[in-house]
């Protein structure tokens, strides 16, 4: 009897612990996946993956705790941006307040296109100018021709 009890708590402390270990594994994935699309608050230009900063540590800590609630990715995002400031994505949202942070680059690029047609449209491509020899400098360029000529 002793045999069966003792093969029945162990069939049962294994099932959880495998359960808890898939679990980890699981939210472990998820909280990676996580920590690259942050931005380390100290670091500025990391994600929290590649940073070590105390601070992201803890940020790091909070996102794993949070996963452990239950918590999907986008809500565990939603709060960090609540607390944080969108600063914190690595990838800003596409909306009305950033909308300038995207679109300012294609203004730029198509300002310097029209300034650059501006530009070469004002100037000719060709300036033809005519110069004048005095009957000395003519006689000075024939001398210097016919020598390179026989040379």
């Amino acid at each position: 009897m002793r045999i069966i009890i003792l093969n029945f708590l162990y069939i049962f402390f294994t099932i959880s612990l495998v359960y808890a270990q898939e679990n980890l594994k699981v939210n472990n994935i998820e909280a990676k996946e996580l920590y690259e699309e942050l931005r380390c608050l100290v670091c500025q230009n990391q994600s929290l993956l590649d940073s070590d900063a105390p601070l992201a540590l803890d940020l790091k800590k909070l996102v794993l705790y949070k996963l452990e609630q239950g918590l999907s990715k986008e809500e565990i995002k939603e709060f960090l941006v609540e607390r944080y400031g969108e600063f914190i994505l690595l990838k800003p949202t596409f909306t009305i307040k950033n909308i300038l942070l995207w679109v300012a680059p294609f203004i730029f690029v198509l300002f310097g296109f029209f300034l650059t047609f501006l530009f070469l449209r004002k100037t000719p491509v060709s300036k033809e100018e005519v110069f004048t020899l005095t009957e000395a400098e003519k006689e000075k360029l024939k001398k210097v021709l016919n020598k390179d000529i026989i040379e």
